[in-house]
């Protein structure tokens, strides 16, 4: 089966925790076999975000900004807590809130709803 071919490269923002496992697990699995695509990878993980000073948020949010595209997994945002179990130098802002303001993107409070796409929260009516 001929791959489909993706032009522009995908920036590829890793997470945390199990988020990494299921990222990997559905890109080994479902995309890659069927996808050609270059992916710009960048570890977000809560210890290299500690390790770099949370330069490699910036660094990924630039490149979402140069490919125009990426896919983010779930990431810790530390509190008193996490500092402590991670030994972390500080407790990091929201990498989400850093890349979204680097790229003047926004957040949905709602959910967007297609026509073609069922409904399974009873109450979404928009």
């Amino acid at each position: 089966m001929e791959k489909i071919k993706v032009t522009t490269p995908i920036v590829e923002l890793d997470g945390d925790e199990m988020t990494r496992i299921i990222w990997s697990f559905i890109k080994e699995k479902l995309i890659l076999p069927y996808v050609d695509v270059e992916l710009k990878y960048f570890d977000l993980s809560i210890q290299n975000r500690d390790a770099t000073q949370d330069q490699i948020t910036v660094d990924a949010a630039n490149a979402i900004k140069k490919y125009g595209v990426g896919v983010k997994c779930a990431t810790i945002t530390p509190d008193e807590d996490r500092v402590k179990e991670f030994g972390l130098q500080k407790m990091w802002k929201s990498p989400n809130g850093t890349i979204r303001n680097i790229i003047d993107g926004t957040v949905f409070r709602e959910p967007i709803v297609c026509k073609n796409v069922p409904r399974l929260v009873p109450n979404w009516t928009k």
